[in-house]
């Protein structure tokens, strides 16, 4: 009954494994194909077994995942703008839909109890404001919507970091994923370190994505009090 309800992991693991190598190989046509259905494989296995959640939860986790699919898109596209202009425009989409795929993972393990606790939230603001720091060199404005969306990031990372195992896990990946993007843009320097950081990237988001909403697909149970007090 196991490998039915994952099943649509099977198809996720190998699109991510193309879609890694395509990405570390500089391959950009069958990257952008192979990522763009990462988020569609992910949302076809939410509503083949919806039957095991509430409608409300699956339909949260399907546009969590069609805003993920969205933001890839733009992402990708901003790397191919003909103008700086034109780049900053397309990231900020990608950022708007990113931020759709956060509030979703907010609001999921907001219903499932999650509430902000010191230790997380200190090791996530610290990152961010190192990353922060690295991003503008000390100087400059930072982009509000991007930094809009880094908050947003943080604080399901924060979140998650609170949870059971598998989701605090994908919230740390998907921190470290863009983390790693911020330090590549800024310290790599040849064709090598290119590829490794593009690795990096893609595994950790990759994994991060599954790890998230597989721990949040499965409704969480909350532990009834009278039977707490009658069993201890």
């Amino acid at each position: 009954m196991r490998l039915p309800a994952r099943a649509d992991l099977l198809g996720y693991v190998a699109v991510a494994v193309l879609t890694t190598a395509a990405s570390v190989t500089g391959r950009e046509r069958s990257h952008l194909a192979t990522k763009l259905l990462l988020a569609p494989t992910l949302a076809a296995g939410v509503v083949a077994t919806r039957g095991e959640r509430s409608a409300a939860r699956s339909a949260t986790l399907v546009a969590a995942l069609a805003g993920s699919a969205m933001g890839d898109w733009f992402m990708n596209a901003s790397g191919r703008a003909a103008s700086v202009e034109g780049r900053r425009l397309l990231m900020r989409r990608g950022a708007g839909a990113f931020a759709v795929q956060q509030i979703g993972l907010v609001r999921l393990m907001l219903a499932d109890g999650a509430r902000p606790r010191a230790v997380p939230s200190t090791i996530v603001g610290g990152t961010l404001a190192g990353l922060a720091v690295v991003d503008t060199g000390g100087a400059g404005h930072p982009d509000p919507v991007l930094t809009a969306y880094g908050m947003l990031l943080g604080s399901m990372s924060a979140l998650a970091l609170t949870q059971r195992r598998t989701v605090a896990l994908g919230g740390g990946l998907f921190l470290l994923s863009d983390a790693t993007i911020i330090l590549g843009e800024h310290l790599v320097k040849t064709p090598r370190q290119r590829a490794v950081v593009s690795g990096i990237v893609m595994s950790t988001y990759a994994a991060a994505l599954a790890l998230l909403v597989h721990g949040l697909r499965d409704e969480h149970v909350h532990p009834d009090p009278v039977t707490e007090d009658a069993t201890a």
